[in-house]
């Protein structure tokens, strides 16, 4: 069982995730992703409803869109951020610190599973250089594999 530099990598990528997500607790590290998740989301669907009213003050072009995009963005990501804030100190109130960190921690080695898949994908995909022999020598990326044909065709629609 040898580990290939590539291995390397996904691990150090894993127990970095794992190990911030375990001090930063489940409730502030999913709620962080949700923040940005659910800002850019929220930003995308409705920006241009937003930038409808914004144009009389600024006027209609590219930044009415821009200024309605962050707007919407800020607000979405501070309005989870303080429901993330409350959630936090009930969780410290309750006595739940452990469990939070436990999950925390479960939470960050799922993070850096998918982020090592997502490097996979990304080395499967780039037209620069063959890595098929990198990827060949990885155990990591061996039980990544099976998952790619369906990320690919998510991707290619």
């Amino acid at each position: 069982m040898d580990l290939s530099g590539l291995d390397i990598v996904f691990l150090i990528i894993i127990v970095f995730l794992s190990l911030r997500a375990a001090f930063r607790g489940f409730v502030r590290e999913c709620l962080s992703m949700a923040a940005v998740i659910l800002g850019i989301g929220v930003a995308v669907i409705f920006s241009g409803v937003v930038a409808v009213y914004v144009q009389p003050w600024i006027g209609s072009g590219a930044w009415s869109q821009v200024l309605s995009f962050l707007g919407l963005f800020l607000l979405v990501y501070l309005v989870v951020k303080i429901f993330e804030s409350a959630l936090d100190r009930l969780v410290e109130k309750i006595n739940l610190e452990s469990l939070d960190r436990a999950l925390g921690f479960f939470l960050g080695i799922a993070e850096g599973i998918l982020v090592s898949f997502i490097l996979v994908l990304v080395l499967q995909l780039q037209p620069v250089f063959d890595a098929r022999g990198i990827i060949a020598e990885s155990l990591v990326a061996q039980f990544l594999l099976p998952l790619l044909p369906y990320a690919e065709r998510l991707i290619s629609g």
